[in-house]
């Protein structure tokens, strides 16, 4: 059987879950090819390595999401050649989004009918609610755009063989608006090991080896979704009277310069460290004492995770989907509101006046979080809609 799976980009959760599910089917012995949309960097992150075909299409990133209708028509149309090149026997579509271009793919002159799987990573009822227009022309105009691919949206998910959402509280999201379907799967991603022992960074080693100092680390990319702005003034309240706490970012993003900037304007660019993208977020995680992550939405958050089988706990925001339900099944953590930084600031101070812990939840992260449970779901599902 050859399966194919179709990646937005490179780079985050959806991209690394993708990336074990593709290396668990080569593994077993299934001819498996990728369809990456586009890259975000020269050097990528996750490089899909197992399977026995990579496409790259590289398209415009940014374009993807604010672009219009005709763009995605576009992109469809290029996506239907590389589909019919590759003469899969099914597909797997990472993400919402995706799934929507797969779909109108479908309807270009001469693509090939292919039953589809829809994997959903991410709080896409949120998602498509974050670009707002001050001017009522174009508040207008994106409204209507928003209302046509939203439909568009769900009739791809609607007409997919099968859907998998990546936590209850994102099915759930979804069963709230209506939504319904034949075939559901849950199945939540896997803590996925570093993928790399390269070293930390020299500032962060310096702090993880001095006693005296508290670290924290937050790894999200630089996004108005992730609320770096709250963290960071969270922060700066804390340490007017706690001098020895640190905060390490990991991550990259179009936001970046704006929060060095504020780092800078709170006066704590001196304890705030921006390491960049790193290919072994784990090694930071293990020798923090709490992970932060401070969204507005997520789906379901690995970095948490992640956070959890490096053996410390973490501090994240309560936000619609994700968080609060792995602080439940991990019996860890500690969840804020989102947005709040007077909440964020108490529990950083809570923290820094615990004694460090080391965790082990390694029998629930075997039971609920690991790649063999995540490619073993994936796999009955592909089997069932293959022999219907």
């Amino acid at each position: 059987m050859h399966i194919c799976h179709l990646v937005l980009n490179n780079i985050g959760g959806a991209p690394k879950v993708a990336d074990s599910l593709i290396s668990s089917q080569s593994k077993a012995g299934y001819q498996v090819s990728t369809v990456v949309l586009t890259v975000l960097e020269s050097q990528w992150i996750v490089s899909f390595k197992a399977a026995n075909t990579v496409v790259v299409m590289k398209v415009a990133g940014t374009l993807f999401i604010i672009g219009g209708i005709i763009h995605q028509i576009w992109v469809a149309i290029q996506l239907s050649r590389v589909i019919a090149e590759q003469k899969p026997d099914i597909i797997v579509c990472h993400t919402a989004f995706v799934t929507k271009l797969f779909y109108i793919s479908q309807f270009i002159p001469k693509s090939l009918s292919i039953p589809y799987i829809s994997y959903i990573h991410s709080d896409y009822i949120s998602e498509s609610q974050v670009e707002r227009k001050i001017n009522p022309i174009s508040a207008l105009l994106q409204n209507l755009f928003t209302s046509l691919t939203s439909r568009i949206d769900i009739l791809a998910l609607q007409q997919a063989s099968g859907l998998i959402f990546v936590c209850n509280s994102l099915y759930q999201r979804f069963v709230n608006i209506g939504f319904k379907h034949h075939r559901i799967v849950i199945s939540y991603n896997p803590a996925i090991d570093d993928i790399s022992n390269q070293s930390l960074h020299p500032t962060a080693t310096s702090w993880f080896n001095n006693s005296q100092l508290i670290t924290f680390v937050c790894a999200s990319r630089f996004h108005h979704q992730k609320d770096h702005k709250t963290l960071l003034k969270a922060f700066a309240k804390v340490s007017q009277n706690h001098l020895n706490i640190r905060l390490i970012l990991l991550g990259e993003g179009n936001l970046e310069t704006e929060m060095q900037v504020l780092a800078k304007f709170l006066a704590i660019d001196e304890i705030v460290l921006f390491a960049g993208s790193v290919l072994n977020p784990r090694a930071y995680f293990s020798l923090s004492r709490a992970v932060i992550l401070a969204s507005h939405f997520e789906g379901l958050p690995l970095v948490l995770v992640e956070a959890v089988a490096s053996g410390v706990t973490f501090i994240a925001t309560d936000c619609p989907v994700g968080p609060r339900e792995i602080s439940e099944v991990l019996k860890c953590g500690t969840i804020v509101p989102p947005n709040d930084v007077d909440a964020l600031a108490e529990a950083i101070i809570d923290h820094v006046k615990t004694p460090p812990q080391k965790i082990d939840r390694s029998e629930q992260i075997s039971q609920f979080f690991s790649e063999t449970s995540c490619a073993n779901k994936l796999e009955g599902l592909i089997q069932e809609v293959v022999s219907q």
